[in-house]
C-alpha cells in the first residue's frame, strides 16, 4: 500500500487521473464517480475486449459538456470506485482487477505512463508521515485526493517548519493539531484548484519570507490568523536544533 491507496482508513487518491480539472463541487465529483462506476460494472466485461473502448467513448461523450479548468488536461473516465463500499477511488482497469498487465492501454495515457508515474508527494522523504496525517484529516477520497495532490503547498509547509528550525518529529507529533487545522483551511480553497499532482514548483522557498509569501497568497487572511495562533503556542520556536530541509 502507498499514498495512492493507504493501508489505513477508507480513502485513496485519484488526482493524477485529471478528476479536479472538471469544474464540479465536491458532491458533484462524488456523483460523477458513482455514475462511472455503475456504468462500468454494467457495460464492461473483462473477457470482451471491445467493451473497454465502448465504455470510454460513451463516458467521454457524456462528460464532454462538463466545464474544464484546463482544456489541455485529460479526464480519464476509468477513474471510479474500486471497493464494494464505494469509498476508495482508483483505476477500474488496473491489472489488479482485470488480470491483464496491459489493460490500461485502453486508457488515454496507456499502461507505461499509468504504472510508472509517482506523484511528488509520494516521492517525498516524508510521504508516510503525510499519508497518516491526510488519512486522519480527510472525510472521504475526494478530500484525500485534494490533500495528497497538493504537493507544492505540502512542500511549503515543510519548509516553513524547517526555516523555523523545528524537526520532523516536532512537526508531525507536537504540532499535529496545528498541522491538521492548517490543512483543513487549505481544503476550503482547494475546490478552485486543478490539482493533478504533477504541477511544477518554480519556487524552492530558500527563505522563511518566501514561504510565508506563498502561504499568504494561497490562504489569505486565514494564514495570518493561523500563524498568529501558532506563534502563541510556540514561543520558543527556533531553539530546537535540526531540520528536515531538502
Amino acid at each position: 500500500m502507498s499514498l495512492c491507496h493507504p493501508e489505513k482508513g477508507n480513502v485513496s487518491c485519484g488526482a493524477c487521473c485529471g478528476l479536479f480539472n472538471l469544474k464540479l463541487t465536491t458532491k458533484e465529483y462524488t456523483n460523477l464517480l458513482l455514475e462511472r462506476t455503475n456504468e462500468f460494472k454494467k457495460t464492461v466485461d473483462f473477457s470482451i475486449r471491445h467493451s473497454f473502448p465502448i465504455y470510454r467513448k460513451d463516458r467521454e461523450t457524456k462528460e464532454g459538456s462538463i466545464p474544464k479548468k484546463d482544456e489541455m488536461t485529460y479526464n480519464c473516465p476509468f477513474l471510479g470506485y474500486v471497493d464494494e463500499t464505494k469509498h476508495r477511488i482508483g483505476c477500474m482497469i488496473h491489472p489488479i482487477f482485470t488480470g491483464d498487465p496491459k489493460s490500461q492501454n485502453f486508457s488515454f495515457y496507456g499502461t507505461s505512463i499509468c504504472q510508472a508515474y509517482d506523484c511528488k508527494t509520494k516521492e517525498g522523504a516524508l510521504a508516510d508521515l503525510w499519508e497518516d496525517l491526510f488519512v486522519e484529516i480527510a472525510k472521504d477520497s475526494i478530500e484525500f485526493s485534494f490533500l495528497s495532490a497538493d504537493h507544492i503547498f505540502t512542500y511549503a509547509v515543510e519548509k516553513f517548519f524547517a526555516h523555523s528550525l523545528l524537526n520532523t518529529e516536532t512537526m508531525f507529533h507536537l504540532n499535529r493539531l496545528e498541522l491538521m487545522e492548517l490543512f483543513r483551511i487549505r481544503l476550503e480553497t482547494s475546490a478552485s484548484k486543478n490539482f493533478t499532482s504533477f504541477e511544477i514548483n518554480y519556487d524552492i522557498f530558500l527563505t522563511l519570507e518566501s514561504v510565508e509569501r506563498y502561504l499568504s497568497s494561497e490562504l489569505g487572511s486565514e494564514w495570518n490568523q493561523w500563524k498568529l495562533e501558532w506563534e502563541k503556542k510556540n514561543p520558543n520556536r527556533g531553539e530546537v536544533s535540526g531540520s528536515f530541509d531538502k
